[in-house]
C-alpha cells in the first residue's frame, strides 16, 4: 500500500513540475473546457435550427400566398362572366340579340408608323406666340 501511495504522489509531483497547476486544478480546468465545448455545440446547433425554421416559415408564407391566389382564380373561373367571355373568345358564341361584325385585318403595309408622320416645324418661338395671343 505504501508503494502505491508513493507512486501516486510521484505522478502528482511530476504533473506539478511540467504543468504549473495542481492535478485537481488541471482536471477542473479540463472539465470546464469540456463544458464550454458542449455548450458551444448546442448553441451552434440551435442557431442553425433557427435559421432553417426561418427559411421554412418564409416558404410556408409563399405557399400560403400561392394557395390564396389559386383559390381566387378558381372562384373567378367558376363565375358566369368568365365562362361567357371564354365562350365568346374561343368558340365564337354570341349573346341573345347580339350581332357579330367581322372586320378585315389591317395589312402591315397599310399601318402608319410614327416615322411616317411628318412633324410640323414651329417657325416662331413659343413665348412670342403667347405674347401675340395676349397682347395683339
Amino acid at each position: 500500500m505504501i508503494a502505491k501511495e508513493n507512486i501516486f504522489k510521484r505522478i502528482i509531483h511530476w504533473f506539478e513540475q511540467f504543468i504549473p497547476m495542481s492535478f485537481f486544478t488541471l482536471i477542473l480546468f479540463a472539465f470546464t473546457i469540456y463544458l464550454f465545448v458542449i455548450v458551444g455545440r448546442s448553441i451552434w446547433s440551435n442557431y442553425n435550427s433557427n435559421k432553417e425554421l426561418d427559411k421554412k416559415a418564409e416558404e410556408l408564407v409563399k405557399i400560403e400566398e400561392e394557395v390564396e391566389s389559386i383559390k381566387y382564380k378558381i372562384s373567378y373561373y367558376q363565375t358566369k362572366n368568365f365562362k361567357e367571355k371564354e365562350a365568346r373568345e374561343k368558340l365564337g358564341f354570341k349573346g341573345i340579340g347580339e350581332k357579330v361584325i367581322a372586320l378585315p385585318v389591317d395589312k402591315e403595309e397599310e399601318k402608319l408608323t410614327d416615322q411616317a408622320i411628318e412633324e410640323v416645324q414651329i417657325r416662331t418661338a413659343n413665348y412670342i406666340l403667347w405674347w401675340r395671343y395676349f397682347f395683339e
